[in-house]
């Protein structure tokens, strides 16, 4: 089986046990939190295996798992109601994870393209802002469509959905900045 992230070829690593950790955890959340909290396990779930085909590293890998089980549990087990400020540092690392897993998708599908100046890398950068700035809007869309949709237990209200679109703002830029200075724009698209 071919892989496009870290490694040519599918090997099993421990770091897949996290992957499984994820699956596993879909149904003891359905039954512990209820079925918000078990799609949005699902979600986990499926962005750990996003990263097992598109980190650029194994370390990125299990770094992005674990912030995103952390994240679902964190939500499915009400963590945030006890710790206010937990749900805007989850926010600020899981969206700037995410947005270095899009600048992976994307420079392996060769949507992104090595840059010969820096007009294109500021495209880049560009492209990465507006990309992770959708997917936190996405988010927070989904958190009110489930308010309303499936359980009103789930926290929503104004002032938490623009906390939570400044925190991962911020998160966005901490990756794009991460991207551009130590991975660079140019070698990361080269080497995929």
């Amino acid at each position: 089986m071919t892989a496009t992230g870290y490694e040519s070829t599918f090997r099993l690593h421990t770091s897949d046990s996290l992957r499984a950790a994820a699956l596993v955890l879909i149904p003891v959340v359905l039954l512990a939190a209820g079925s918000a909290a078990a799609a949005a396990m699902a979600l986990v779930s499926g962005g750990t295996w996003l990263l097992r085909y598109y980190a650029a590293s194994r370390t990125q890998d299990v770094m992005g798992q674990l912030v995103f089980i952390a994240a679902g549990a964190f939500s499915a087990f009400d963590v945030y109601q006890v710790i206010w400020w937990l749900d805007l540092a989850v926010h600020f690392v899981t969206t700037a994870t995410v947005t270095l897993l899009l600048f992976d998708v994307a420079t392996h599908r060769k949507i992104l393209r090595p840059p010969s100046n820096s007009a294109e890398e500021h495209k880049i950068a560009g492209w990465l802002l507006v990309n992770g700035t959708l997917a936190a809007v996405l988010w927070e869309i989904g958190e009110w469509a489930s308010y309303f949709l499936i359980s009103r237990s789930i926290g929503v209200g104004i002032s938490d959905s623009i906390t939570d679109l400044l925190a991962g703002m911020l998160g966005i830029v901490l990756a794009v900045c991460w991207i551009k200075q130590i991975r660079s724009f140019g070698r990361a698209c080269e080497s995929a």
